[in-house]
């Protein structure tokens, strides 16, 4: 998997969204939640061309919608104890807020990112709110 996501989201093999639409597919094809990817650095996603979150809900067939705005450093790029002390990473976006709602990452590390994301959510208004990720590291 390590090499699979190092391939897909640094050398921009944006193919390999394919590999697992299937199971993503089957996965939240049925759910009754808004889809809401995590969003990327903005100048992380100007060096990639492309949000790898994005990309699996894209060819996986699913909706989604954007409400959040990132708002702090790359996480990868802090140390395990940098991302576990961060203070706020996302903004609300404005748009409206539904009751519930499925967070979607592709890689769970420390749980900072889909913590602080979730708060967000919460404090914007949404009710319920799930988690997804393709890879826990």
């Amino acid at each position: 998997m390590k090499t699979y996501l190092h391939q897909y989201k640094f050398l921009q093999d944006v193919v390999l969204s394919e590999v697992f639409s299937g199971e993503i597919n089957e996965a939240l094809c049925k759910v009754d939640a808004i889809l809401v990817p995590i969003p990327m650095n903005t100048e992380k996603l100007k060096q990639r061309t492309f949000s790898q979150v994005d990309e699996l809900l894209a060819s996986a067939g699913l909706p989604f919608t954007h409400l959040l705005s990132k708002t702090a450093q790359v996480q990868g790029e802090k140390s395990r104890q940098e991302r576990l002390e961060s203070t706020k990473l996302f903004e609300w976006n404005g748009k409206p807020i539904p009751d519930k709602i499925i967070l979607i990452d592709d890689l769970y590390a420390t749980g900072t990112t889909m913590r602080h994301a979730a708060k967000e959510m919460k404090m914007a208004g949404a009710g319920e709110i799930k988690l997804f990720t393709l890879i826990r590291a």
